[in-house]
């Protein structure tokens, strides 16, 4: 492991980057009363331990020894993301890697505890997962799978076509260097052509992860619906006292002028069933659960997938979870939604926000530093004025002509007064002085464009990396973005430095292939 792999970090204030939900931010800094942390209190399955074994040994990233500290009690850390193309948004690794770094301070404090990464394989918003981005020069490169819509199917089962492939094997002649050549490899071996975006994706990032301690977890296996079935039978059967929770959680925020994260529609279960590779709606009967329906979700759990209020809870009762490190609008709809948990007989675990990253490397600190730009002027689209070039040289210039001009005035009406036979030599000084000027004022003007050029190329570079198409790194470009520039083992580097944070945009600063 690297020990000293980061030189620093600047933060920012987080709204200024990326926006927050208030509730949020309110929950973060503590501002709001929320129902007690304790703990779940659930069975450990034995199934799900030896499912999640024979998963991540097969993508790569054995974990028998976190399995088994899990089935023996041991302190849960979690967090969740859909599957997407590259290894989905580069948020994906930092919440990955934010749970890692917590398990690692758990364990420093004497406290046993693994990490779970869940890939919330049943979603079915493919254009949320159908896009990878990367950064070659001063241009953001995509690809995108081809006729993949919302509710098209599990974004987990979604076969892939050639585009990914193809992609990566033109960016080769983008990105000749080593770290680049080790993560384009890593990533055209699970990004196949016919493979699952899910398998594909739970490899490329168990890969990443192997020998943090993370488990991570494909939602649609199985043994994830059964572990979590009696939960979802307990909120089946007391479906009429969840609705009135949720409406309190809605009538809440509405009270304090906050947007409503999470849109509850009590005509329909909180659970799809399952079609193939697709889900469907199950609407409920004048908002209760059908006792037919209630008779096949305890029979059959793994015909049924939870929905986005409920899914959280389903975790926490699968997994045990002692600690949920949440996106921004995942936090506010947990706080939405905490009154259900004492209806569904869950216990709340600590909610934190996830730590906020964008990733600087060195050739974008030499850009900074030739450019003389702070944090705060990547939000803006151009550059500070003042990093333009030929500003004073143009301004003496200016002064030049103005004094020149007074003096030939003064000249002239001399010479017309004196030595009328001069007035001829005089002019034509004039119009070769004024020419003079004007040829030089042109020469400015050229050299300025070429310099300016340039320094408009580095600031485009420095943005296209920093601040991709005016949007948050973490949330714009894919994983594999920063593994072409500081390599596949780059994960265990950021979770060395990741840990409890202030509220705000941390701008890490790294070396290509080790410490600044």
């Amino acid at each position: 492991m690297t020990t000293d792999p980061v030189a620093g970090a600047t933060f920012a204030p987080l709204e200024s980057w990326t926006a927050v939900h208030p509730a949020a931010a309110a929950a973060a800094r503590g501002e709001i009363d929320l129902p007690t942390v304790s703990s779940q209190g659930m069975p450990r399955s034995p199934a799900l331990a030896e499912a999640l074994s024979v998963a991540n040994r097969s993508w790569g990233n054995p974990v028998d020894v976190e399995i088994s500290r899990w089935v023996a009690g041991a302190e849960v850390v979690v967090t969740g993301q859909q599957p997407g193309l590259l290894g989905g948004p580069m948020l994906t690794l930092v919440k990955a890697a934010a749970v890692a770094a917590e398990v690692r301070l758990l364990r420093s404090a004497g406290r046993d505890a693994v990490g779970f990464l869940w890939l919330a394989t049943g979603d079915d918003d493919l254009p949320e997962m159908r896009w990878g981005r990367v950064v070659a020069g001063e241009e953001v490169l995509e690809v995108r799978e081809p006729g993949w819509e919302r509710g098209g199917q599990l974004g987990g089962r979604a076969p892939l076509s050639g585009a990914c492939a193809v992609f990566l094997e033109e960016l080769r002649g983008h990105l000749p260097g080593g770290n680049a050549t080790a993560a384009i490899d890593l990533a055209t071996s699970c990004y196949t052509p016919t493979k699952t975006l899910g398998e594909a994706t739970a490899a490329f990032l168990a890969r990443l992860l192997g020998g943090t301690g993370v488990i991570v977890v494909d939602a649609l296996d199985p043994e994830v619906a059964r572990a979590g079935a009696a939960l979802i039978q307990r909120v089946l059967s007391e479906l009429p006292a969840c609705w009135e929770a949720l409406e309190a959680g809605v009538q809440s925020f509405r009270a304090r002028g906050w947007p409503v994260p999470l849109r509850i529609a009590s005509h329909k279960l909180p659970v799809f069933r399952r079609q193939g590779d697709r889900r469907e709606s199950v609407p409920t009967n004048r908002k209760n659960c059908p006792p037919v329906l209630l008779e096949e979700v305890s029979a059959h759990p793994e015909r049924f997938l939870p929905n986005a209020w409920l899914r959280p809870l389903v975790q926490d009762a699968a997994l045990g979870t002692s600690a949920a490190i949440l996106g921004a609008a995942e936090l506010a709809y947990h706080v939405q939604t905490a009154a259900v948990r004492p209806i569904a007989g869950i216990g709340r675990p600590r909610w934190a926000l996830r730590p906020h990253v964008t990733v600087v490397t060195s050739a974008e600190r030499r850009l900074a530093r030739q450019l003389g730009v702070e944090p705060e002027h990547l939000l803006r689209l151009q550059p500070p004025v003042g990093t333009l070039p030929g500003k004073a040289t143009r301004r003496r210039l200016e002064r030049l002509r103005a004094g020149f001009a007074r003096e030939i005035g003064g000249l002239v009406e001399a010479a017309s007064g004196e030595l009328p036979a001069l007035g001829g030599d005089v002019e034509a000084t004039v119009r070769k002085v004024d020419a003079a000027l004007g040829w030089l004022d042109g020469r400015v003007t050229a050299a300025a464009t070429r310099d300016a050029e340039v320094e408009l190329s580095r600031w485009r570079r420095l943005r296209a990396f920093l601040r991709p198409d005016g949007q948050p790194q973490e949330r714009h470009l894919s994983v594999l973005a920063p593994l072409l520039r500081l390599g596949p083992e780059w994960f265990e580097q950021l979770t060395a430095v990741l840990g409890p944070t202030p509220l705000g945009m941390q701008l890490l600063f790294w070396e290509e292939g080790g410490p600044w």
